[in-house]
């Protein structure tokens, strides 16, 4: 489906979606402002429902195949706002200028008082697209397919609320890698390795690389490392944990399913890619120093 969306000042604008953090009331100002502002220029806007209701705006409700006909969508929150926004219009290819109202923003750049000059400069073909690696999970049950998600950042295998270790199999193109006694695993994109990744000690990788990060969580060995696994192969985790136990597999931090033992989570490079509208803001470098404070000292 994936349809290429380039934006260019010979072809006008016609449409615009807009996904916004309902939580946030300086997304749900901007949005409203923006959607006025746009309309009055005869730029249709749209939005998903929740965001259209925290506007007040319900009539610009539309489902995800109509928004997904839109030029270039304005995303309104944090890294987690893009990331639903991804999974709702990556599959159309829907270009998403993130604006910034989290307190972290590795994926949104734009401040919000940025927002009507970025609108019109993206209006203009002004800007430059980064395309993003997606993950394609699959879920199978006694050898049937029971659910199915795409990932911008990871897809995690984890215990439930007791602590009990996993027991999860891990298979790399069909061959068998290892049975990991922990608290799960990290399946993660490079965009992904500055999230749940990192902080269970796995690599930082630059995001225009195309690769698959494993990173066991609180493995019971001295061994266990994150392993880097080229994007042509996939990833198999069975799970061979007791019958009682709880597991979860949870997508971006934000859907997901309780598993069974026996069930099968395939991972696997997605063909479709988040397309990212970057307005010469900070680059992946400069956000590991500032954001990350990559390399700081104590002072003593």
């Amino acid at each position: 489906m994936n349809t290429r969306k380039d934006i260019s000042k010979d072809i006008p604008v016609k449409s615009i979606a807009i996904v916004l953090n309902p939580e946030k009331d300086a997304a749900v100002e901007i949005a409203r402002q923006t959607a006025s502002l746009l309309m009055n220029q005869d730029v249709r806007v749209l939005a998903d429902r929740t965001s259209a209701d925290a506007m007040g705006m319900p009539d610009l409700s539309q489902s995800d195949e109509v928004l997904g006909e839109s030029d270039f969508a304005l995303v309104l929150g944090g890294d987690g706002t893009l990331l639903r926004a991804a999974r709702m219009l990556a599959p159309y290819g829907v270009p998403m200028l993130g604006v910034r109202l989290g307190k972290f923003g590795f994926l949104t750049d734009l401040e919000p008082d940025g927002v009507q000059t970025a609108l019109a400069r993206v209006m203009e073909g002004n800007y430059k697209l980064e395309e993003r690696m997606m993950l394609q999970t699959n879920v199978r049950r006694h050898g049937r397919l029971i659910r199915k998600w795409v990932a911008l950042n990871d897809v995690v295998i984890a215990k439930g609320p007791l602590a009990r270790m996993l027991l999860l199999g891990v298979h790399v193109a069909d061959e068998y890698l290892s049975t990991y006694a922990a608290d799960g695993l990290i399946i993660a994109t490079p965009t992904g390795s500055t999230a749940y990744s990192l902080s269970a000690g796995g690599p930082l990788v630059t995001p225009d690389l195309k690769l698959i990060i494993v990173t066991p969580i609180c493995p019971h060995t001295l061994s266990a490392r994150s392993l880097i696994v080229s994007n042509h192969e996939h990833v198999k985790i069975s799970v061979e944990t007791d019958p009682g136990d709880v597991v979860m597999a949870t997508v971006d931090g934000q859907v997901g399913m309780r598993l069974q033992r026996g069930d099968e989570v395939i991972v696997s490079e997605a063909d479709i890619r988040a397309k990212l509208i970057s307005l010469d803001g900070e680059t992946f470098y400069s956000k590991v120093q500032t954001r990350l404070k990559w390399g700081d000292r104590f002072e003593f």
